[in-house]
């Protein structure tokens, strides 16, 4: 394998690992901040989920020797506070939260398993991503049917997430 392409394929653990370890943080901080079992319990199954993706590119991180982004514990809070805030805020707020999250994530991902098959590298990586993506797929759907209204704050908040995503997979690439 090439330098480049290395460092391609570090850059695509690194931050997918950024991305799940931030998940944990959001489903793990509106799980504790959640009042509503029935949405507590599909959190729980989500998180769950995620879990398993944070765990391989975990793994792949240690196995690899990729370093981490530098930006973990800004990433950290980010994830305690959109968890608690979108909690509190409402059960709009945090399947907005998840379906914007995930549509930005599956594009990214889809974009990562084109890059993999067009250079035919890396077959295991691209497998789990191309599973990970439809799991993220379906928390997207999930969340989008579960969304009662979408009146403007929501829609704002969608947005903002969406931006906020996009920036985050940006800086978590390179940092």
């Amino acid at each position: 394998m090439d330098q480049k392409t290395k460092l391609k394929i570090e850059e695509i653990i690194r931050v997918n690992h950024a991305g799940e370890l931030g998940a944990q943080d959001i489903y793990n901080n509106q799980i504790k901040f959640c009042k509503s079992d029935q949405l507590k319990e599909k959190l729980k199954k989500i998180s769950s989920e995620e879990k398993v993706h944070y765990d391989f590119f975990n793994e792949e991180i240690l196995k690899r020797r990729v370093r981490p982004t530098v930006m973990s514990p800004i990433w950290k809070l980010a994830g305690v506070v959109i968890g608690a805030v979108t909690t509190r805020l409402g059960s709009d707020y945090v399947y907005a939260c998840t379906e914007a999250v995930e549509e930005v994530i599956v594009k990214h991902y889809k974009e990562q398993i084109e890059y993999l098959e067009k250079n035919k590298i890396d077959r295991n990586l691209k497998n789990k991503i191309v599973k990970f993506c439809k799991d993220e797929e379906k928390h997207k759907v999930d969340a989008n049917l579960s969304l009662k209204r979408e009146k403007i704050g929501v829609m704002a908040f969608k947005a903002l997430t969406k931006g906020f995503t996009r920036a985050a997979i940006k800086i978590s690439k390179k940092l």
